[in-house]
């Protein structure tokens, strides 16, 4: 593909999307520019105010907005979704969303074509030399009530010695286990190469990388039943009920055959690490353009 202005918006933290995608375009050889841009991509609501600015100088160019979840738990979500879609939403020539959930959610507001593209996962992978010498692992923000975190440490507290022996890595303290805030990419490939199992107890998730993430490293991921996308993206075996003694049922289930999932586990992973690649999922972005 000849190279092509591509100007990405959105948050750019450390933990964010925008970062990876905006590499990856360079890596495919195109131009990060501002001045008279063929495409103009927008991964959250926070770019994009800009992304509209620059789409009325810009005109011929072409305005992706991308659409990662609807907190349906936050007050008058429906109104602020409402108001979303029809001062952005409707007026972009590409709709995408991060998996087929949020797909489904968003149409019930926008009456438009929506698109499918996965946020790119961080540059984890496998390493066999990594020993597991810890069992469980969560990844994330601790403290929003949606991760329902207060399951883990319920369910946690009623092992054989009482110990809530977790560690924690994100931008929020719950308060228990081993909290190690914010790590890097290189520190969270060894986490979660080294532990067991990755426990993500939310009640939803627009995509949660984290479970993809710990598959590609071999490490198990435990998910509830009412989180949609982790049915999309997981094998029923790692899915329990979500209480605090069916997450410990499940995790002695898969203790008795632990070798056997995390060969599944990685399975999966071997799949998703292509899947979500970065760079594949630039090549996503670029092919709805190319198909506008």
């Amino acid at each position: 593909m000849k190279p092509i202005k591509i100007s990405v918006f959105g948050a750019g933290g450390y933990t964010c999307q925008v970062p990876r995608i905006r590499q990856a375009m360079q890596g495919l050889g195109h131009i990060l520019s501002e001045e008279s841009p063929d495409l103009i991509y927008a991964n959250d609501p926070t770019g994009y105010n800009k992304a509209m600015s620059l789409k009325k100088k810009i005109p011929g160019s072409c305005l992706i907005l991308n659409f990662l979840d609807i907190p349906w738990h936050f007050p008058n979500v429906d109104k602020q979704t409402k108001l979303l879609a029809e001062h952005f939403l409707s007026k972009a020539n590409t709709i995408t969303v991060i998996s087929f959930k949020v797909k489904k959610d968003l149409a019930k507001f926008l009456d438009k074509k929506i698109e499918v593209i996965y946020n790119p996962i961080k540059d984890v992978f496998y390493d066999k030399s990594v020993k597991k010498n810890n069992t469980f692992l969560y990844v994330g923000r601790a403290n929003d009530p949606i991760k329902r975190i207060n399951l883990l440490k319920q369910a946690l507290s009623k092992t054989a010695n009482g110990t809530i022996d977790i560690k924690i890595c994100g931008s929020e303290d719950p308060g228990f286990g081993t909290y190690l805030n914010v790590v890097s990419d290189q520190e969270l490939n060894k986490l979660y190469n080294s532990s067991k199992y990755l426990l993500l107890p939310s009640k939803a998730e627009g995509l949660g990388l984290t479970m993809i993430e710990a598959m590609i490293c071999g490490s198990l991921p435990i998910a509830c039943s009412d989180n949609e996308t982790a049915k999309e993206f997981l094998p029923k075996d790692f899915i329990c009920e979500p209480n605090a003694q069916s997450i410990l049922d499940k995790i002695e289930e898969l203790n008795k055959e632990y070798d056997t999932k995390r060969k599944l586990a990685l399975e999966y992973g071997k799949k998703y690490k292509i899947q979500f690649d970065k760079m594949s999922i630039a090549k996503k972005i670029l092919s709805v353009f190319n198909s506008g």
